[in-house]
């Protein structure tokens, strides 16, 4: 693998834990998807990470047959370049992928909300603050946050080095409470292992002042925060599978929700209106906990349509709206869930890679009026030493407004 962090970011590994703790080899991954094929073997999305294992050992024979699988049980689904290089000009892939392109809608509506200037920030959290008509914008590379007015597009320093934040990835907004949380990890780093930080910080949005921090000695990588209605807030460990709940008082401990493990390579989260179940993204899903017993249910997908590989996921009235950036160059659909909460029954996609602005899609804010996406980030840029390559390429951080459904 080329870029660590992204496979520890977007959770290509989770899917082959085995093969990450045994030296990265293609074939190994291999093996390891392939365990998990007999268990599973209609499931489209472990197809198509053997596919992207095998286009890693440069079998391209094998990869347009299992692209050939993903197509006959799945839609939704499109190698990008990160990943498949050793087998993109290969016409036996470029046939494959042709044929999988070819079933996406094309939806390429979405106008630019905002672009900042700041190339080298590599944002990958998104949050709006109703009230004020605020955004919100972490970075990984400079460790902050910014503000962004919505209606002059002004932009200044929110959190800065006086806050002591390691790379910042997911942002909520709990704006009844008026306050941000940010996710603060040095887990996205190879040498985060000798002293890992780990924690969740929450700033009052008005005076900028720091009002909590959440540290979570047991975790490797929080990725995502989500409020849930009532103030309660949750965040994901993406390397160790785990999901926890902050205190609302401090000092106190992050309880654990699922324990390490528990649930591979989770992401991003949302909370159920009722503030009764979490919503989990990982590798090849979304998991469902019932926040009451702690149980852990996988949910059934009842469409054709891909749902792996999210990375931003909220709760839109009643609705799951999730951001996808690993089996397809980039992505935002809404899931509709079943009357019980247990299954999605339709997935429809508001915008699709055809959009120019999608540059490796993160993370989101729903409002009033549209979906705020962070379409182009440069994430990819960022390598596991915490040295940007290539610089002169990262695009210019862009939002959209991706209209939402009614």
């Amino acid at each position: 693998m080329t870029k660590p962090l992204v496979i520890a970011f977007l959770l290509l590994a989770a899917c082959a834990a085995q093969a990450q703790q045994s030296g990265d080899a293609p074939q190994r991954g291999m093996e390891a998807v392939q365990r998990l094929l007999r268990e599973r073997p209609a499931d489209p999305t472990l197809w198509f990470y053997l596919a992207r294992y095998q286009a890693e050992a440069g079998a391209a024979g094998d990869v347009a047959q299992s692209l050939a699988k993903v197509g006959e049980l799945g839609d939704g689904f499109l190698p990008p370049r990160d990943g498949f290089e050793r087998v993109w000009t290969d016409p036996r892939f470029v046939d494959a992928r042709a044929k999988l392109e070819s079933k996406l809608p094309r939806l390429d509506f979405a106008p630019t909300a905002f672009q900042l200037e700041e190339t080298l920030l590599i944002p990958e959290g998104l949050a709006y603050d109703e009230p004020s008509h605020t955004f919100f914008v972490g970075s990984i590379a400079q460790h902050r946050i910014l503000r962004v007015e919505e209606a002059s597009q002004a932009v200044r320093e929110f959190a800065g080095a006086e806050a002591r934040l390691d790379a910042v990835l997911g942002l909520a907004m709990d704006s009844p409470r008026r306050l941000l949380y940010a996710v603060s990890t040095s887990g996205i780093t190879q040498d985060s292992a000798a002293q890992p930080r780990n924690a969740v910080v929450a700033f009052d949005v008005d005076t900028h002042q720091l009002k909590r921090r959440y540290d979570v000695p047991g975790a490797k990588q929080l990725n995502d925060v989500a409020i849930a209605p009532g103030g309660r807030a949750f965040v994901t460990d993406s390397a160790t599978g785990a999901v926890y709940e902050l205190p609302v008082k401090v000092p106190a401990a992050a309880r654990e929700v699922v324990p390490p493990g528990g649930l591979r390579g989770s992401n991003g989260i949302a909370v159920s209106p009722d503030a009764k179940r979490l919503y989990v993204a990982h590798a090849t899903g979304i998991a469902v906990v019932e926040l009451g017993d702690g149980t852990l249910a996988r949910v059934e997908n009842r469409t054709r349509e891909n749902i792996a590989a999210i990375d931003g996921l909220y709760m839109w009235h009643g609705q799951l709206i999730g951001v996808e950036n690993v089996t397809n160059p980039g992505r935002v659909i809404a899931m509709t869930l079943s009357s019980d909460g247990a299954a999605i029954t339709r997935v429809q996609t508001l915008v699709s890679h055809h959009h120019t602005a999608l540059q490796e899609p993160t993370t989101g804010a729903p409002t009033a009026h549209g979906f705020f996406l962070l379409a182009a980030t440069g994430i990819s840029h960022y390598n596991g030493q915490g040295v940007i390559e290539r610089p002169d390429s990262v695009p210019p951080p862009t939002v959209i407004r991706v209209p939402l459904p009614r």
